[in-house]
């Protein structure tokens, strides 16, 4: 069902609209007998894997550590749609080689031959998808109409359509890593999770264990840094500082979604890296490297010879 004032829909258990604030009458609280996920929690990483007892996985798919069975004390809500794997095993192995090839002069000439590859885990992370009507009001300082001064103050509003927006809810992969891989997913590609494809690997699941309450503020920021770009062609002048804005959002929808990666652990003489294939575009490799510390010394002695070399050509010409 939706809210009566402002169209948005009401999840099971919400008391209020997550939007417009306005309160739910008792019998017409919607009601969801869905079973929630049980949860295994990684004890380095902080990462929730759905929990089955067929897998018995006993170690966390984004850094190897040991996980623990977790009873949480509010439901865990699971991801409702997600996208398949595009990428095989094998073309993220090679993916994940040539990767290493490219890691630049400060990487060991020896990386991409001698690293040992441990696991190679398909996980699927958790997002939402996020669709929603707003009206955005924004305030700026720019260098138009400033006259004497350097900044004169300007706001405005505009109604913005937002469609797709993806926001990360994984705790395996920080923040960066899912900027990284979320451009490239095709959201279009997403199907319901029971279904099945020929061929397709079984993929770890990671949970959403954030409450609700707090994953509605994780969505309302990334809707805001969306408005905040689609906002600064509104603002007048070359030069513009202090960009803020504000979302009155009507009509918010938020499907939770699997997004596919592969999950590399490898080691480079004993010491261990870990290395994502995005599961769409192989091309898409993000992760830790070894350096050569020998060649960074080097280039730091180099610099430093230099700079002794130019003090003293200062001081001979006195």
């Amino acid at each position: 069902m939706s809210c009566i004032r402002c169209e948005s829909p009401l999840e099971d258990g919400d008391l209020r609209c997550a939007i417009c604030a306005l309160t739910v009458p008792i019998d017409a609280l919607p009601r969801d007998a869905t079973v929630r996920a049980q949860v295994l929690r990684c004890t380095e990483c902080n990462a929730a894997i759905g929990f089955s007892a067929a897998a018995q996985a006993p170690h966390c798919g984004f850094c190897g550590s040991t996980m623990a069975v977790e009873q949480p004390v509010d439901p865990v809500e699971v991801a409702e749609v997600r996208i398949p794997f595009s990428v095989a095993r094998e073309e993220a192995e090679t993916a994940m080689r040539g990767w290493l090839g490219r890691r630049g002069w400060f990487a060991p000439k020896t990386l991409r031959d001698e690293a040992v590859v441990d696991s190679l885990m398909p996980l699927c992370w958790a997002g939402w998808i996020v669709n929603a009507s707003a009206q955005v009001a924004w305030t700026a300082d720019s260098d138009h109409d400033s006259h004497r001064s350097s900044w004169a103050p300007h706001a405005g509003q505009l109604a913005l359509r937002f469609d797709g927006i993806c926001v990360p809810a994984s705790r395996g992969l920080d923040h960066g890593e899912c900027a990284a891989l979320v451009p490239f997913y095709d959201l279009r590609r997403a199907v319901p999770m029971t279904s099945t494809i020929d061929g397709e690997l079984p993929a770890m699941i990671e949970s959403f264990d954030v409450q609700r309450s707090a994953a509605r503020a994780i969505v309302q920021r990334g809707i805001e840094a969306v408005a905040r770009t689609k906002t600064l062609p509104q603002i007048p002048g070359r030069r513009f500082r202090n960009v803020h804005v504000a979302c009155l959002l009507e009509r918010q929808t938020t499907q939770r979604v699997a997004l596919p990666a592969w999950v590399l652990a490898y080691r480079y003489r004993g010491s261990p890296y870990r290395a994502i294939v995005h599961g769409e575009r192989p091309e898409v490799v993000l992760g830790d490297s070894p350096k050569d510390w020998k060649k960074i010394m080097l280039l730091v002695g180099g610099i430093l010879l230099v700079i002794a070399a130019s003090v003293l050509i200062v001081l001979l010409t006195r």
